[in-house]
C-alpha cells in the first residue's frame, strides 16, 4: 500500500512539473521569484565551498537553475538528475550529464565531492532514502547543500499552493535535519533561514 501510494506521488509531480517544463526557466527570472531566487542562490553559493574545478551531482536539476550556476561558478561537470523528461530537455548545452531518474534510488556509478538539492526534497514521499541515496555517491567528507522550504506564515502559504495543485509538501526545519541526517551517514554543519521562506543546509559526509 505505501509503495503504491509513494509512486502515485511520484507521478503526480512528475507530471505536474513536466508540463510546466517549457517555460520554467523563464517565470523564475520574473519578479517576485527572481528577486527570491537570488537570495537563495547566494545562500547556497555561501554553503557550496569552492567549486570550481570539481564535479557536482545535483538532484532534482529541473529546468536548470542551479546547473547553469553551478557552471557559471566554475564546476568542471554537473551530473543533472531529475524525474522530468521534459525538465531535463531545457538544460542548457555544456559540461552537463543529464539523468532521467528519480533521486531516492538513482545510480550514478561514481562518488562527488560535492552535491546539491535544490526545491526537490519537500516533493519526495521519503526524504530520508534521498538522504541515503546521496550518501551513497558521496566522497569522504564530501558536502551536500539542500534548500528546501522551512516551517514559516510564507512556508505554510507554499505548502497551501501546491496543495492546490494535488500535493502535500513537506515543511523543514533546522531539528528535522539534526535528526535525520546522521540516520542517513550525515552531519549537519549548517543551517541558514533564507527570507521569504526557505531554509538552506550543508550537510557533511561522515
Amino acid at each position: 500500500m505505501y509503495h503504491d501510494l509513494r509512486e502515485q506521488g511520484t507521478r503526480r509531480v512528475t507530471e505536474y512539473f513536466s508540463a510546466q517544463a517549457r517555460d520554467y526557466q523563464s517565470r523564475s527570472q520574473r519578479f517576485p521569484w527572481a528577486w527570491a531566487r537570488a537570495r537563495e542562490a547566494n545562500a547556497v553559493r555561501s554553503l557550496l565551498g569552492e567549486v570550481a574545478g570539481r564535479d557536482v551531482a545535483e538532484f532534482g536539476a529541473g529546468a536548470g537553475f542551479y546547473t547553469r550556476a553551478l557552471l557559471g561558478w566554475g564546476a568542471r561537470h554537473v551530473w543533472a538528475v531529475d524525474i522530468s523528461a521534459p525538465m531535463l530537455a531545457s538544460l542548457p548545452p555544456g559540461a552537463i550529464t543529464s539523468v532521467l531518474g528519480d533521486a531516492a534510488n538513482v545510480q550514478l556509478g561514481r562518488s562527488f565531492p560535492i552535491m546539491i538539492s535544490a526545491g526537490m526534497l519537500e516533493f519526495v514521499s521519503d526524504p530520508d532514502a534521498v538522504l541515503v541515496n546521496a550518501a551513497r555517491h558521496a566522497e569522504a567528507g564530501a558536502r551536500l547543500v539542500i534548500l528546501v522550504p522551512r516551517a514559516s506564515v510564507l512556508g505554510y502559504a507554499y505548502r497551501r499552493f501546491h496543495r492546490a495543485h494535488g500535493f502535500a509538501i513537506r515543511l523543514f526545519d533546522r531539528a528535522w535535519f539534526e535528526t535525520a541526517a546522521p540516520r542517513a551517514g550525515w552531519s549537519l554543519s549548517a543551517a541558514i533561514p533564507v527570507l521569504p521562506f526557505s531554509l538552506c543546509v550543508q550537510l557533511q559526509r561522515l
